[in-house]
């Protein structure tokens, strides 16, 4: 069974040499900053460069501050950290935990792990409105659970995706989840289960699966 102090571990393995992490100290919310480390380790080994910045413009502030619960990217209320992602090309990403994203349909969709242009997270915090999905790359519902996964979860996720798209978006978890697995997989959705620290196989696959997110999205550049 994967412990908090497993997840703190692991992301603090990555985050090393940046700052201490300000973390809620519940798992759930721990899962969410291991699954962002995951993908900073795929951007870095697509050649991108790492930095940190506080919603006021801090560069490596200390300590890295994260969410715990759901909110805008433009939110005032505590100067919140998230990851600049710079790759050679000139493309720029930022990395935020828990803000909303506005799909098609102007609804406002809670994103555990969004990444999404750097233009776009700048112009939001400026003009206080929320990112729109046709620029966020990448996200990532994270599902921290002690139990199996109910199907009502993987009907969620389809919704969300319908509006948000299918591409880049991603449904992960500690936990089993055959029949979420089974309607995920019919609606060729993207997803992994069994996700934790203590499974370097499941690590390296979903790993992989965000290098080719980041790797297609300079593709398309060229």
């Amino acid at each position: 069974m994967t412990a908090l102090a497993d997840l703190e571990a692991a992301y603090n393995a990555t985050l090393a040499g940046h700052a201490p992490v300000a973390s809620g100290g519940q798992a759930n919310d721990a899962f969410e900053i291991y699954v962002l480390t995951l993908a900073l380790r795929a951007a870095k080994e697509e050649g991108a460069a790492i930095t940190f910045q506080s919603a006021l413009g801090n560069i490596n502030p200390s300590p890295l501050r994260f969410r715990t619960a759901p909110g805008r990217i433009y939110s005032p209320t505590k100067d919140y950290t998230h990851a600049r992602i710079d790759f050679p090309s000139g493309l720029s990403y930022e990395a935020h935990i828990g803000i909303y994203i506005e799909g098609l349909a102007g609804v406002l969709h809670e994103c555990d792990l969004a990444v999404m242009e750097q233009a776009e997270g700048a112009f939001c915090r400026r003009n206080w409105v929320h990112p729109k999905k046709a620029a966020v790359l990448l996200t990532a519902e994270c599902k921290f659970y002690t139990g199996k996964l109910g199907i009502a979860l993987g009907r969620e996720f389809l919704g969300t995706t319908a509006d948000l798209g299918a591409e880049g978006r991603f449904m992960l978890s500690n936990s089993d989840g055959r029949s979420v697995d089974r309607v995920l997989a019919h609606h060729k959705r993207k997803r992994h289960f069994g996700l934790t620290p203590l499974n370097p196989d499941a690590e390296i696959q979903v790993i992989a699966q965000f290098r080719e997110v980041f790797r297609n999205a300079q593709a398309k550049r060229r």
